[in-house]
């Protein structure tokens, strides 16, 4: 793969970049459905949604701009000097500049966003997001600077030239750092609270998948690939840089459907406690036909508002998503009273 060419690497990176946009374009509808059609909140959270319109809408143009840079090397400009190989490497194309600055943008909202999920999975704790904040922010000013560096390299017709590792490496450095402190912290307090709850086999597989799935770990492996091919400067990193455009909007977006379906490690551990609390109340009674409404201890995962139980649902029935969650909480209750009664 080190040898591959140029112009062979690109069109073997936006074939996969398209592959990815297809998986992000049904993410997106999903998400967009279950904030406004199917949300189970009063009002439409118009930050989530406009945050997930911004990411396909950045991951729209970019694929957009590798197909018209693709036909423009390939068919308007292949018979031009050098050929194809000659137009992807001159990296201050217009074309390529923007695609540059679109993926920066779209990296740093990405990144907020798992940083914003961290930051609700320790309880809101900002300490916990102190680092993770501020790589951020030095990540933005080195994919900045990276983009003005591309428009005025004229003479530099290779994005492994010494003056663009500079900022690419730092670029690149700076968000794998990010992503995977992120990874780490998250990870780490979602295994606790979930081990809280135990569960049979089938849930403990669940919470291996939420653990990927909210700590953004794929996308740190993308940026392993990626800032390991880039530094053995060969022109896989093309194959892999492209597609990961997509990945920056799939991750957050994954973690916004399961905020909006309730099924993050918070919402999961919220109603284990729930069932727990209910069928043991504190006060020697359970709640009955008579009760109003009983108090729920919610954890919120995206700035989802509080609701409450009404009286005329069932203890094991309250909010819950999924069967897998309905069998594991009423295995859970079952062994919790043959304990009591023995």
């Amino acid at each position: 793969m080190a040898g591959i060419l140029l112009d062979k690497a690109y069109l073997t990176a936006i074939w996969l970049e398209t592959a990815f946009y297809g998986m992000n374009f049904v993410l997106f509808w999903t998400c967009l459905c279950i904030l406004t059609i199917r949300r189970r909140t009063p009002k439409i959270n118009k930050i989530l949604v406009t945050i997930a319109i911004s990411m396909f809408a950045f991951s729209t143009a970019h694929v957009s701009l590798g197909f018209q840079r693709l036909i423009e090397g390939f068919i308007t400009l292949r018979n031009a000097p050098g050929g194809p190989a000659a137009f992807f490497s001159d990296v201050s194309k217009p074309g390529n500049v923007v695609k540059v600055g679109i993926h920066t943008v779209n990296s740093i909202i990405g990144d907020s966003v798992v940083v914003w999920r961290c930051y609700l999975v320790w309880s809101k704790d900002w300490r916990m997001c102190v680092v993770p904040v501020l790589l951020v922010i030095a990540s933005a000013v080195c994919g900045f600077a990276q983009t003005v560096y591309f428009a005025r390299a004229k003479r530099l017709h290779s994005a492994f030239a010494h003056t663009l590792q500079i900022w690419n490496g730092s670029l690149f450095g700076l968000s794998l750092a990010t992503n995977v402190t992120v990874t780490v912290l998250i990870s780490v307090r979602v295994w606790y609270i979930l081990r809280l709850g135990g569960g049979t086999a089938n849930f403990r597989y669940w919470r291996v998948l939420l653990i990927i799935i909210e700590s953004g770990m794929i996308y740190s492996l993308a940026l392993i690939c990626e800032i390991t091919l880039y530094f053995l400067t060969s022109n896989a990193f093309y194959i892999v840089y492209d597609p990961i455009a997509q990945l920056t909007a799939i991750t957050p977006t994954l973690i916004i459907i399961l905020a909006g379906l309730e099924l993050t490690s918070n919402d999961v551990h919220s109603r284990m406690t729930r069932v727990s609390n209910s069928a043991f109340p504190s006060n020697g009674q359970s709640y009955g036909s008579n009760d109003t409404a009983a108090p729920l201890d919610t954890i919120n995962t995206m700035e989802f508002v509080q609701r409450t139980i009404k009286s005329d649902r069932s203890v094991t029935g309250v909010g819950l998503s999924s069967d897998l969650e309905l069998g594991d909480l009423e295995v859970m209750t079952k062994r919790t009273l043959t304990r009591t009664q023995d």
